[in-house]
């Protein structure tokens, strides 16, 4: 039953009314949108039955079977690639050995694989059979993967035993009742799938609302939560993006950096430029394939047309200097995962050349929520947002930091609910705002002559005798400063005020006195911009600073 503020939809649903049509319906939707009871909760696409592995394989046989669906970099810096009609054949093959293991709809598939193809068939082989795939980072720790296991009961585990350069992996646990334990490495496994490389097996036709995966999301408070994504209304959202956002051509060749355990490595590393019947890269983790120069050498012979990735990771490559291979088949660089400094974006334009957009999303938005040029974004596909002050509630004044909502609905393909958990989804993410749900993204943003600018997140504060610090809101106050590369805030412990500013800055080659003066800046800045309470305990000045493969500051290492 929709409800007034469903109604009040009109437009919106006219225009995914619209963008539906673009996916094949096996039973067609009756309803764009509908509430779940009186709560926050939607189902779009209402009674419609459609499957994700159809859409992004199937669909495309009768005039892309030869064309390229996905390019392979290996750990060794080695290409291969897979046509569309290949990708089927081996994502039947796997559907068909599953379905011999007994795996039916609904049963979870904890997949932890490192980035080939092999992660992508798992991925559509499970949406094949309507089985939910959870998708962890390969390189996952073993305590985190034992919370995931507990927390989602999987029917059937995949993993890789062979390191492929990758510096550790998680112990397997084996005593997890009635869990398949499969190593994708093993004789017994690739002897088992060739029996299988010819069967052909049906897609189970599903509700749009019914679940496709699940994807983990530890966010600071360490406890995994367990995103729930729907089928028919992810479908919508990521070829209307590519449409509308990314503005994408036929002849795209996809290029994004994330692993698939992460959002964006699902989202527009497999699902999207396959619905679109495009060519997807993967590339795994390693020495040779680390952003920078391997990244430029490999668009230019790769001829990758456009790229996802972070602002972190371009940071990295900055410091390796001008890119010394062609861009020109490189038509946008996309930037999402955090804040973008202004310093990164001028590099991107006036070095790299290439035009850069700037994007904001979640893992419970599955897509993006903001877009624009630099760090000034705005709401995008007709959504409403607002910064708020999170403690009354009341709309933040132009340049204060606040918090940012989201009125109304976050769209399709965003997060269904939380496993097993409706309560914590909905006081956890939700609050009513003027009479209207409105999504609590949890992070800092500061609003300026109608545009965003995201800060971080709120989580991360340091409290200062009493007075709360956003570590976005120190490093954003120090973006642009010469010298200076890079600008982590932590806490530190303090005897009388709890905790101060810890700084760790990255700089271009400095002497011991242009390192004093910077910290003089540095604490002048701060001061001007933050206040006095922001006056940093200890600035320390690394060479470099500990992150992730995809260049993801590793901020608890810090604390340490």
């Amino acid at each position: 039953m929709l409800t007034a503020d469903a109604e009040s939809e009109g437009l919106d649903r006219d225009f995914w009314q619209q963008e539906a049509q673009q996916l094949h319906w096996q039973h067609p939707f009756e309803q764009v949108v509908e509430f779940v009871e009186s709560g926050p909760r939607r189902r779009w696409f209402s009674e419609g039955k459609t499957n994700l592995c159809f859409n992004a394989l199937d669909r495309h046989l009768a005039l892309r079977a030869d064309r390229c669906a996905i390019i392979h970099r290996d750990f060794c810096g080695e290409t291969h690639q897979l046509s569309y009609r290949e990708l089927w054949q081996q994502v039947n093959a796997l559907s068909s050995l599953m379905t011999e293991w007994g795996i039916r709809q609904g049963d979870r598939v904890l997949i932890a694989l490192p980035m080939t193809p092999l992660a992508a068939v798992a991925m559509l082989a499970c949406a094949r059979l309507g089985a939910i795939h959870v998708v962890v980072y390969s390189s996952i720790t073993s305590e985190a993967l034992a919370q995931r296991i507990q927390a989602c009961t999987p029917a059937l585990f995949l993993h890789h035993s062979d390191s492929r350069g990758r510096e550790s992996l998680p112990t397997i646990p084996s005593t997890a009742e009635n869990m398949r334990v499969v190593d994708t490495a093993s004789a017994a496994y690739v002897q088992q799938l060739a029996l299988h490389m010819d069967r052909h097996v049906p897609c189970v036709w599903l509700s749009s609302s019914e679940p496709s995966h699940i994807l983990f999301t530890s966010g600071t408070s360490g406890v995994p939560k367990g995103i729930v994504r729907d089928t028919g209304g992810y479908a919508v959202a990521l070829l209307a993006s590519l449409r509308h956002l990314f503005h994408l051509a036929d002849d795209e060749v996809f290029f994004t950096s994330a692993d698939v355990g992460w959002v964006t490595g699902h989202s527009y590393g497999i699902y999207a430029p396959l619905l679109a019947g495009l060519t997807t890269v993967m590339c795994e983790s390693s020495a040779v394939n680390a952003p920078g120069q391997n990244w430029w050498h490999m668009v230019a012979e790769l001829g990758i047309t456009r790229m996802l990735t972070i602002a972190g990771a371009i940071r990295l490559a900055r410091r390796q200097g001008p890119p010394r291979a062609s861009l020109t088949s490189l038509r946008t660089l996309y930037l999402a995962g955090e804040p973008l400094d202004e310093s990164t974006e001028t590099w991107v334009r006036d070095v790299m050349a290439v035009s850069c957009e700037n994007h904001y999303w979640q893992t419970e938005s599955g897509w993006p929520l903001l877009a624009g040029q630099g760090t000034k974004l705005s709401a995008v596909f007709s959504r409403s947002v607002e910064v708020i002050n999170p403690l009354n509630g009341e709309a933040s004044p132009e340049g204060e930091t606040g918090m940012l909502i989201i009125k109304n609905t976050l769209g399709p393909g965003a997060m269904l609910t939380l496993w097993q958990d409706d309560t914590q989804h909905d006081q956890r993410y939700w609050l009513q705002h003027r009479g209207q749900w409105c999504y609590a993204t949890h992070d800092c943003a500061i609003k300026q002559d109608s545009v965003i600018v995201i800060q971080g997140r709120m989580d991360d504060v340091i409290n200062i005798g009493g007075k709360r610090l956003a570590t976005a809101e120190v490093e954003n106050a120090l973006s642009g400063l010469p010298g200076m590369v890079e600008v982590v805030a932590n806490r530190t412990p303090h005897p009388l005020l709890g905790e101060m500013v810890a700084l760790f800055v990255v700089t271009e080659a400095l002497t011991s006195t242009q390192q004093a003066l910077l910290k003089q800046e540095i604490r002048k800045r701060l001061v001007e911009r933050c206040g006095r309470h922001a006056l940093p305990r200890r600035i320390h000045f690394r060479y470099q600073l500990p992150k992730t493969f995809s260049g993801k500051f590793l901020r608890r290492m810090l604390l340490d």
